[in-house]
């Protein structure tokens, strides 16, 4: 089996309006091009939600996997 990575992504945003709400986003990726695309999750959804949202923590973990099992 060959080994390969995929990346879990979390964002979490805190409300402009009312501080004391937060949203958490993840999503996780595998295959080619892994960073850019999650440079490209953050960017959109950055501005996606700019107007009412501000992105305080964008982080991101690889983990392993192999061909017919997933962590």
């Amino acid at each position: 089996m060959s080994k390969e990575f995929a990346v879990h992504c979390v964002s979490v945003y805190r409300n402009k309006k009312d501080s004391s709400k937060h949203m958490m986003k993840t999503t996780t990726l595998a295959g080619n091009g892994i960073s850019g695309r999650m440079e490209t999750i953050a960017t959109v959804d950055f501005d996606s939600w700019a107007d009412k949202w501000e992105l305080i923590s964008f982080s991101h973990a690889f983990l392993p996997f192999e061909n017919y099992w997933q962590i």
